[in-house]
Formats: C-alpha cells, structure tokens, sequence
C-alpha cells in the first residue's frame, strides 16, 4: 500500500532562553507552562480585542492568533468539513531532563515545530518568546533572554535563524519533508520496532482512552497528519484508509513497559484547571511494518494524540 506525503513539510526550530531570574518549571512537561505562556503572549501582542472569544470575532479569519491557537474549519474546505477542530499548526518538544529549577546563566533549550504555512508566522515568533522573557515564564514569572533560534538541517545539523546581539532575521531556505530526512532509508523488513514515549500520550479508540497499542497509534497518526496535511500543506492523503486499519490490526504488541502519569494545568486565560495525563515508556510491535513507516517516522516530529501542542505524544524510534 503506497500513500503520498511529497507536499507534507514542517519546520523544527530550537530556542535557546538564558535565565536572568530564577525560573521555576514543571518537573514532568515543561510544554504545559511554554505552551500557555506563548500563547497568551502571542494574543496579547496581536488580538484587537481581548473580551471577544476568538470562536466568534469577526477578525477570526485574518488574525494571526486565530490561525496558530484556534484554528477552525474555513468555509470553503471541501474536505473534512464535519471535523469540529482541526490541528493547531506547531508542537512544542519541551526538555525532557526532569529539571525544573533555573538560576540566572542556565539555558533552556526546547524545540517548536510548525507545520505548512504557519512557518510564515516565524517573525510573530520571536516577538512573542522574546517578551515573554520580558514578562518572566513560570511559577514566580521568572525572566530570561532569547538567546538564539536555530533551524534543523536534513542532515540533523542546526543553522542560526536568529541571535539576540545582531537582531538579524535569517529564515530557513526550504522545510523538511519526509522524502528529504528519510527518503533514502531502507524499509525494513517484517520484524520488530520499538517506540519509547517521552512525553504522556494519550490516545482515543473507539470513544474511550487506551494504551497506545498499534493500531490505534498509527490510525490516530494516520488522521492526524492527513488533517494537518489538508489545512496546511494542500495535500490530502490519497490512501485506502480502510486497508490501512486492517494492516495495523495485523501487528502484535510484544513487549510493553508503559506507566501512567498525570499531571495539573491552570488555565489562566479560560480560568479552568486540566490535568494533563497519559502514558509514558517502552512497547515493542512486531510485524509487516513497512507500510507504516513513513507515518511512524513523521509522528516523531509532530507527536500524537491529546495535547500535542503541550508536548505530549512525543516519542522515539529505537
């Protein structure tokens, strides 16, 4: 079963913060307190009115904002129209070193992937991270400086797109696709593949949250990257869809060495608590994996299942 994806691109940026203030993190996912705080940065600095729900403001259509965190089917989708939301455009990869206090001097380096043409919105970028840091991040809104901001190369080396002591813009000359990082990787033959979770993934099947056995994780991999690809990459996945699912059924799980874990956000900005949870480490798949293969190895960028803009849902090839 072949299936297209030569229009699927993506941007992985690393951003280096130096503290300047003591700066108190989450000890589990740090992408919890990134994520909220770029987002509200990022809608003061460009919403026209803070009082109106961006689900109904009349600007809704050409606001920055409204693109990047409350995305919404457009009128004239011909495709996928029934889907309530659709995927926010970019991922935050948080550090996954189980540290959560930084003194004035110590970097923290996380990474964001955006996907499509949200990688047009890279200047709002930097503003934003950059008065974040003037506004402090954190449980005592500690302060930092950005640093620097650097691209992700095919051949997994980083280049400079951005450094604090000359303010010069340097956008990357073209994204990454799956044919450029992997297209020369040899398939692999009907055997075993383990995946290790980084962050919590927490995955639906059938209405109800399960282990990320197979055929679950790649069918909800499956919808997740055709979403993505149609609303911002102008590509749909030409693929049996169905053929695909009874494939996944196919492969086993062999060996499983997952934990549950939680853990609690406060929602300054819509007043509410969320805990975030799902599950974390090893589970090996053996079987016919060819196939799957060229969503496995995207769904390692741009993770999986709930909360994915938190972070979570990150995982590793072994």
């Amino acid at each position: 079963m072949e299936t297209s994806l030569k229009n699927f691109n993506f941007c992985v940026y690393r951003l280096t913060l130096e503290a300047v203030e003591k700066i108190e993190l989450a000890r589990l996912n740090k992408g919890i307190t990134l994520r909220g705080a770029f987002g509200s940065i990022f809608r003061r600095l460009v919403c026209h009115d803070l009082n109106t729900r961006c689900h109904h403001c009349p600007m809704h259509g050409s606001c920055p904002y409204g693109f990047i965190f409350t995305p919404m089917v457009p009128p004239e989708a011909k495709r996928l129209r029934l889907n309530r939301d659709i995927p926010r455009p970019f991922v935050i990869r948080p550090p996954v070193d189980g540290k959560n206090i930084y003194r004035p001097g110590d970097r923290l380096r996380f990474e964001l992937v955006v996907v499509g043409k949200a990688q047009d919105f890279l200047p709002y970028f930097i503003v934003t991270f950059e008065e974040l840091g003037r506004q402090g991040i954190g449980i005592r809104r500690g302060r930092f400086s950005m640093r620097k901001l650097e691209v992700l190369r095919p051949d997994g080396a980083w280049d400079e797109v951005f450094r604090s002591d000359d303010r010069m813009v340097r956008p990357p000359e073209k994204p990454l696709s799956y044919n450029l990082l992997f297209g020369t990787e040899k398939p692999p033959e009907p055997g075993k593949l383990r995946i290790r979770f980084l962050t919590p993934v927490l995955i639906k099947e059938g209405g109800r949250w399960v282990r990320p056995n197979f055929a679950p994780l790649v069918k909800r991999l499956r919808d997740r990257i055709n979403s993505l690809s149609y609303f911002y990459c102008n590509e749909t996945l030409e693929m049996n869809f169905r053929l695909f699912g009874d494939m996944a059924e196919k492969v086993r799980t062999i060996y499983n060495d997952l934990r549950w874990v939680e853990e609690k956000r406060v929602s300054k900005h819509k007043g509410l608590n969320h805990l975030l949870k799902g599950y974390v480490g090893k589970v090996e798949f053996e079987g016919n994996l060819v196939a799957f293969m060229p969503f496995l190895r995207i769904g390692e960028f741009i993770h999986v299942g709930k909360a994915t803009a938190f972070g979570q849902g990150w995982y590793k090839i072994d």
